[in-house]
């Protein structure tokens, strides 16, 4: 996986609660779907209860891509180690971590195809 979670921080404080992950290797963020699924007994379900499509950048070995529960304006920062970091707001309305029952979910899938509902 060349994006890895790395924490959950200030969980379920509104405000400021963040989903921390690290670039392992170049890719385009793009690519890359994160569910907040349903856990239980030491594992995922296949409940998805929210979901992210991150939108097209590239991002590089290295960079920190943070997505935050509340709204916000995607933004950049340069960190002193050289690398960036890259915010994202799920614009959602409370925190999304603060229980035991659901988890983040990061998949990796640049291929997929839609269909319009009319036409099916």
């Amino acid at each position: 996986m060349k994006i890895k979670i790395q924490s959950i921080a200030d969980k379920g404080i509104y405000e400021k609660e963040r989903l921390v992950m690290k670039v392992i290797a170049d890719c385009d963020v793009g690519d890359f779907l994160l569910l907040r699924a349903g856990y239980r007994e030491g594992s995922v379900t296949t409940g998805v209860h929210n979901t992210f499509w991150f939108p097209d950048e590239y991002v590089e070995a290295g960079d920190l891509v943070v997505v935050y529960s509340k709204s916000g304006k995607q933004n950049t920062k340069q960190l002193n180690s050289g690398k960036t970091a890259h915010f994202f707001y799920w614009g959602r309305d409370a925190a999304l971590w603060n229980t035991k029952s659901k988890a983040p979910v990061l998949m990796h899938c640049p291929e997929w195809e839609s269909a319009d509902p009319e036409e099916l």
